[in-house]
């Protein structure tokens, strides 16, 4: 054989070889990242008794400071945590206003998953969006 034909053989094997890695990789990256944990979400949550004795809030804070009642979720809630740190979001879209980024391990009641990659979540009493690539579903 000619020294052409193996070069170009051993090339269509390189790229094939090259296509299907990038393939693989691509596969790997966009795979969804549901896990179910049976572990035991614990939380401390304390009340602040009164916000203005704190030295460090100025009046104009304590005076603007309205209570935003918090909802309920429904009973058939599923429970979840952020796989790492990530935006919850408005709406379910890469492009919708980001409401708060949480770190690693904040925990959320989940309302909804929908099929467009995006999850609908009660976080700090109202509803919001995740990409459900980022969601951990955990039992309690």
């Amino acid at each position: 054989m000619k020294k052409t034909t193996i070069n170009a053989i051993l090339m269509s094997i390189i790229t094939l070889m090259s296509v299907s890695i990038c393939f693989l990789i691509f596969c790997i990256v966009t795979r969804p990242r549901y896990v179910i944990v049976n572990e035991p979400e614990t939380a401390l949550i304390t009340e602040a008794s009164n916000l203005s004795e704190d030295p460090q809030l100025s009046e104009d804070t304590t005076s603007s400071h309205t209570e935003t009642p918090v909802e309920e979720p429904p009973a058939n809630t599923m429970h979840g945590k952020a796989s790492t740190r990530v935006n919850i979001r408005d709406a379910a879209s890469a492009d919708a206003r980001v409401l708060y980024t949480v770190d690693e391990g904040t925990t959320f009641d989940i309302i909804e998953i929908q099929d467009n990659g995006w999850s609908k979540i009660l976080y700090e009493g109202s509803e919001a969006y995740i990409s459900s690539s980022y969601v951990i579903i955990t039992n309690e």
